[in-house]
């Protein structure tokens, strides 16, 4: 599998201390510089787009959907006990 070849440049201003930081993470995870920086921005990015969904529905689906979360909240009894009681596979008792 060939590298993608990199041809564009990103340069951004920062303060001494932030810079200092950066630098010793970057270190510490034994990666560049760059490498570290573009890793935590491209991590970001990710996490920043992923709430940002765009769902195509039919207008009969979207309106099945729409009556559907309209209506009051319904109590679910074995839930409700499940939620009471705690998850027995979450214990540290084996």
């Amino acid at each position: 599998m060939a590298l993608a070849k990199k041809k564009d440049n990103f340069t951004a201003r920062i303060a001494p201390d932030d810079l200092e930081l950066i630098k010793r993470a970057a270190e510490t995870c034994g990666k560049s510089l760059s490498a570290f920086v573009i890793e935590a921005a491209t991590f970001s990015a990710q996490k920043a787009l992923m709430d940002q969904r765009f769902l195509h529905l039919d207008a009969e689906l979207f309106d099945s959907l729409s009556e559907t979360i309209s209506q009051p909240a319904q109590v679910h009894p074995e839930l409700a006990e499940l939620l009471r009681n705690g998850s027995q596979w979450a214990t540290s008792e084996r």
